[in-house]
Formats: C-alpha cells, sequence, structure tokens
C-alpha cells in the first residue's frame, strides 16, 4: 500500500521505516530537508514539499499519516485539505483531544476527505517489538488501512476499531492518564523507600528485583 508519512521525528521515522521494510511504498516528508534526505538513503520515496506529496500518488487515492504534535494538527489539516483530492485519507496517529478530532472529522468529511484517529503507542521500541493502536474513524475506511496496522503491529503489537471519529484518541487518551498514574505510582514509592526508616536502601535494586 502507498502511504505518505508526515512528521519524521522519534515515532513517525520508526513507522516509515516498518511500512518501507514490510514492502509498503512509503513516501517521507518532514519540514527538516535533512529527515526526508535520510528516508531516501533507505530507498523510501522523498517529498520536499506538500505538493509533491500529492503528486506523487499520481491517480492513486491519497493516504497521508500525520505524526505530528497535537498543537499543529489544525494548522497541517488546513494546509492538506488545500490540496489533497477529494476521497483522501487523512490519518492523525498523535495525542489529540478526542472533543477537536471529531470536530476535525466533520471538516475534513465537508471537504469530501475522511479523517481517521489512531492514538498510537509503543515509542521507538514500536519498531522493534510492534506498535499498539487506538482506532476511530469510518468502518469501511478502517477496513482499507488495515493493512498499514496490521505492519505497525508486528511482531507483539495490536490494534482495534473503536467506533465513531474520536473513540482512538479517546482510548489513547485513556491509556495515557493510567499510564502516567503508575509512574506517579512508582515515583512515590521511591520516595517512600528514600525517607523511610532504613537508610542508603538501593533504590536501583529494589526496582530490578520488583520487576521480577
Amino acid at each position: 500500500m502507498k502511504i505518505a508519512i508526515i512528521g519524521l521525528g522519534k515515532m513517525g521515522g520508526q513507522i516509515a521505516k516498518k511500512l518501507h521494510e514490510d514492502k509498503h511504498t512509503v513516501i517521507a516528508y518532514n519540514r527538516s530537508k535533512d529527515s526526508v534526505d535520510e528516508m531516501a538513503s533507505l530507498r523510501m520515496i522523498p517529498a520536499y514539499t506538500r505538493e509533491e506529496v500529492v503528486k506523487l500518488f499520481n491517480e492513486e487515492r491519497v493516504i497521508i499519516w500525520l505524526m505530528v504534535p497535537a498543537d499543529v494538527v489544525d494548522q497541517e489539516l488546513d494546509e492538506w485539505l488545500k490540496i489533497i483530492p477529494q476521497k483522501s485519507i487523512l490519518i492523525d496517529g498523535g495525542n489529540s483531544d478526542f472533543r477537536l478530532t471529531k470536530k476535525r472529522g466533520e471538516l475534513v468529511l465537508k471537504q469530501g476527505s475522511i479523517l481517521m484517529d489512531v492514538g498510537t503507542s509503543g515509542g521507538i521500541w514500536g519498531y522493534k517489538n510492534g506498535f499498539s493502536m487506538m482506532v476511530g474513524g469510518d468502518e469501511e475506511t478502517f477496513k482499507i488501512i488495515e493493512p498499514i496496522l496490521k505492519t505497525l503491529a508486528k511482531p507483539e503489537g495490536a490494534y482495534y476499531h473503536f467506533g465513531s471519529s474520536g473513540a482512538g484518541h479517546f482510548v489513547k487518551m485513556t491509556h495515557n492518564a493510567i499510564e502516567y498514574g503508575m509512574m506517579e505510582s512508582l515515583a512515590e514509592g521511591y520516595r517512600i523507600l528514600k525517607e523511610g526508616p532504613y537508610k542508603n536502601l538501593d533504590l536501583a535494586s529494589a526496582g530490578v528485583v520488583w520487576q521480577h
């Protein structure tokens, strides 16, 4: 499947590489030319402007995965909606507010294309272990992009279509809250060890034992 990855940071770059290595046709675009050059050196298709990205799809359906910070999603969507043909598929793989995703989905649909939300977890380890993806949006479009998700989930990740627009980002938001809560509980536990009645406890060793 041909797909453009927009945003080649730590996760976006790993997503592009994983798809490329599984024989998908990857168009790589980033604000930084160096990042695009790096992907080109791995034999992905480089694109240095948004217009070039769209042109490289030729007559095929345009599928664009946005892996950008949440605070620039609106700006990115505005720019892409000016140039993509109707029936294009835009994928927001970041941590957007699900309420904004619903509004953005309506905006994109009015202009003849489809926005899918794919909350993506796995960090840079997703490249090796597989990403976990929480999907929201149109069910038929989910089936179209499913080959991409299958690749990204290999070997130990997972994906699921949770419902209409915003559902994926809602599940991802809840996942983040749980994860941050676990991190906070670890921090509190280490503080108890450090400030408790037994001085000079080896905190790192306690962590190693806890992991087993």
